[in-house]
């Protein structure tokens, strides 16, 4: 009787060895997307345990009140199929990378609050140049605002009152711009030069280059006080499959 609660007993633990790994790999890539979003909450969902080489069938992940390249967005959807990521063993030790998908649908949202809080951040301290009292608003026509740059040099300091009026597209499927901007300043007789060159401090707003998933964005919708960047097709959650959550 002893030998067969004995034998019983090694058969779980043997059933339940796989299913702690399964559970410490995908928690170990929730851990690796948290520190490198620091989200306000994250959802991750899988259809299948990976294998040994790091590939998902299918997994969708929301991220909510994120910060990409400095900018703080509101939510982050992504749905992937075919995903292929480095092997498990690898992630544990904070070595997290993307390698392929088939397919990625995604959608972002962010305010214009925080792309102002973006601008401010971007510029200022680095270099004589920066900008500051940002105040743009986004609407479904476009944005509009106005903000200070101080084009500082050793031979002259200006801070000018810059109000813009411009719409917003997607470049080369990875960075957000202005889109023909039309810029108002407080001093006629300002050269052309020093307006563009404020330009290029915030250009582009976003910037998704690095971003560590195969993200390819397609369209940019404007509403009432934010911008909505996505693919083609929006993401949806999985119908069924494990679910992972973090909050702060």
């Amino acid at each position: 009787m002893f030998k067969r609660l004995c034998s019983v007993i090694a058969v779980i633990a043997f059933m339940a060895i796989p299913a702690m790994s399964y559970a410490d790999d995908v928690d170990n890539l929730m851990n690796f997307y948290v520190q490198k979003f620091t989200p306000e909450t994250a959802l991750i969902m899988v259809s299948n345990k990976p294998d040994k080489s790091g590939s998902f069938n299918d997994v969708f992940m929301e991220l909510k009140g994120i910060v990409i390249d400095n900018l703080r967005m509101d939510s982050l959807k992504v749905r992937m199929k075919g995903v292929k990521f480095n092997p498990p063993s690898e992630w544990a030790k904070g070595n997290v990378e993307c390698k392929d998908a088939i397919s990625v649908l995604a959608v972002a949202e962010m305010f214009d609050s925080d792309i102002n809080r973006a601008i401010e951040d971007k510029t200022f301290g680095s270099g004589s140049d920066s900008w500051h009292d940002v105040s743009l608003r986004i609407q479904p026509k476009g944005l509009s605002g106005k903000g200070y740059y101080n084009a500082g040099s050793s031979f002259l300091n200006l801070d000018i009152l810059i109000e813009i009026t411009s719409g917003l597209k997607i470049v080369k499927n990875k960075e957000l711009w202005l889109n023909n901007p039309q810029v108002k300043v407080n001093k006629l007789d300002l050269p052309d030069y020093i307006t563009k060159k404020a330009l290029s401090r915030i250009q582009p707003l976003v910037d998704l280059r690095e971003f560590p998933l195969p993200l390819s964005l397609h369209k940019v919708e404007l509403k009432n006080g934010s911008a909505v960047l996505s693919t083609r097709n929006l993401p949806k959650p999985l119908t069924k499959g494990i679910t992972y959550k973090y909050s702060k």
